[in-house]
This record gives structure tokens, C-alpha cells and sequence, in this order.
């Protein structure tokens, strides 16, 4: 639980609040992608789990990588077309992050126009804000060269159109991203797959660290949490397999875990509040 007060009095307001389900890394694909890692089961198994729940949800977000291998030369789009095909088929709206793994060129044959207001970007990168009820949130698009992957970055244009968006309204924003922005004291995570552009973002929130909910990403493929001058940042889990973040681990050796992991989040009057899921195999 994550900068939460909550209590009887508070019923009342809870019906502004928006409630979201983050998930990301899932990572599909026709065929297991490691020995004991079959993503397109696993992804079976979460669709289902999520059907499966009775609580409020006004939106999934995927934050990235939604296919293995669509960020490889000549590939056709059919592995997204089937993730977004499951993906809509759940009872709920979904927005989705490029991912470093992701076809970017394939999402608006396949995904259709941006359910948002586009941010004002260099390449066309599939960056938008939306609000819902008194709440505002910004998808950004952190895909960049391939010379420089696993690591991400925005680019000036799209952290000056956030950096104007923010000041030009009032509402609280969330912000999702796929790259962890800042360092998060693991060696490996903390050479190969961070923002380059992470501190400039975070100097744009901070001076809005007031009304900003928190930033949600994942690429780590493992729930971590961090707040830093007054902004939270949080990822959650990777569905197909996870990865160890401890600080002196050196390398992504992947993990088949027999779990995969959501976050239930509340952003409301009340805060933030972040609750981390799992689903057992």
C-alpha cells in the first residue's frame, strides 16, 4: 500500500476515484521463448484471472512488450494482433505502452487511432494523454534506436509537450512509461534499461509532485517501488517470466516463477494505493 489514508468517511468521494489494473512483459509468443517460459499460456491464464475478478476497474494499461519478437526485421504484426485480439476481449478499455520488444510501426493498423489526445512528438511515437472523471493520464513512448536498446528515451519534444500539458491543466496525472526513469539499485537494471532522458522527466514532474499520482512502468519484470522528491514510481511484474533485481545481481537471467504479477491500482482524493497481484499456476 502506497501513500493511502482510507477510512468510512471517505466511501462517499470514492466514486471520483479510477481504478486501474496494470500489467506488462507479457512478452507473446506462438512458442515457449526459454525452457519452463511459455508466454502465450500464461497470458491465457492472466486473461482469464482477469475475467474472473468482481472489483471495480476503469481501464487496463499494458505497459509494454506485448509481443517476444515484433521488434525484429520483417516481422508481420500477426503476434499483435493476437495479444490485442485477447486484450479486447476482456470487459474493459485498454491503453498500451511501446515496449523496446514492440512493432510500433504495426499499433495504428492494429490498434486504430490513439484513445487520446496525441503529445506532440518527434517520429510519430504512439504518445497521448486522456482523462477520465478528474483524473489525467499520459501514455508516453520511450522506444528509441535500436543502437542504444534495452535502454529507452522520450526525446525533448515529447518531455516539453508533457512539460506543457502539465502546466497548462489542474488535474491530478499518472504517467506510464515502459523504461524505469530512475535508478533502482540493481547493477544490471541500472547499465542496460533505464530512461536516458529519465532525469529531465523527472524534473518536469517534480515541479508537479503535488498532483502527480505516480509514474507506473514495467521492463524490469519484477515489482519495485520508489519515491523520490515526492514522486512515486512503480512497476509491476512481468507475466512471461520475471528477472532478479537485487543490487548485485549483473545479469536478466530469466526466471519461470509459477506466478505472474498485476498491479490493482486507486488514484483518487485519497492517494495512491497499490496493490500487487499474482496469479498461481
Amino acid at each position: 500500500m502506497v501513500r493511502c489514508r482510507h477510512d468510512r468517511s471517505h466511501r462517499a468521494a470514492s466514486m471520483m476515484n479510477v481504478h486501474f489494473l496494470q500489467i506488462s512483459d507479457t512478452h507473446w509468443s506462438r512458442s515457449p521463448i526459454a525452457d519452463g517460459i511459455d508466454p502465450g499460456q500464461r497470458m491465457d491464464r492472466l486473461c482469464r484471472w482477469i475475467q474472473s475478478l468482481d472489483a471495480p476497474i476503469d481501464f487496463i494499461v499494458h505497459t509494454g512488450d506485448l509481443v517476444h519478437r515484433g521488434h525484429i526485421e520483417g516481422d508481420d504484426g500477426s503476434s499483435t494482433e493476437q495479444v490485442v485480439s485477447l486484450l479486447r476481449s476482456l470487459p474493459y478499455p485498454v491503453h498500451c505502452v511501446v515496449g523496446n520488444h514492440d512493432h510500433r510501426a504495426a499499433w495504428p493498423r492494429i490498434l486504430g487511432s490513439m484513445p487520446g489526445d496525441r503529445l506532440p512528438c518527434y517520429r510519430q511515437r504512439w504518445a497521448y494523454h486522456f482523462q477520465l472523471r478528474n483524473e489525467r493520464f499520459f501514455i508516453l513512448d520511450g522506444r528509441d534506436d535500436a543502437a542504444i536498446d534495452p535502454r529507452g528515451m522520450l526525446g525533448e519534444a515529447q518531455i516539453e509537450s508533457l512539460s506543457s500539458v502539465l502546466a497548462s491543466t489542474s488535474e491530478p496525472a499518472t504517467v506510464f512509461v515502459h523504461y524505469p526513469p530512475l535508478p533502482l539499485e540493481c547493477d544490471w537494471i541500472d547499465r542496460t534499461m533505464l530512461l536516458i532522458d529519465g532525469d529531465e522527466l523527472h524534473r518536469v514532474l517534480a515541479k508537479h509532485r503535488n498532483r502527480v499520482r505516480g509514474v507506473f512502468f514495467g521492463h524490469v519484470h519484477r515489482p519495485v517501488a520508489l519515491q523520490y522528491e515526492g514522486v512515486l514510481y512503480a512497476s509491476t511484474g512481468g507475466v512471461a517470466m520475471h528477472f532478479p533485481n537485487l543490487p548485485m545481481e549483473t545479469s536478466a537471467t530469466p526466471q519461470s516463477d509459477p506466478i505472474a504479477f498485476a498491479n490493482y491500482v486507486c488514484v483518487g482524493d485519497s492517494g495512491t494505493l497499490l496493490k500487487t497481484q499474482w496469479v498461481q499456476w
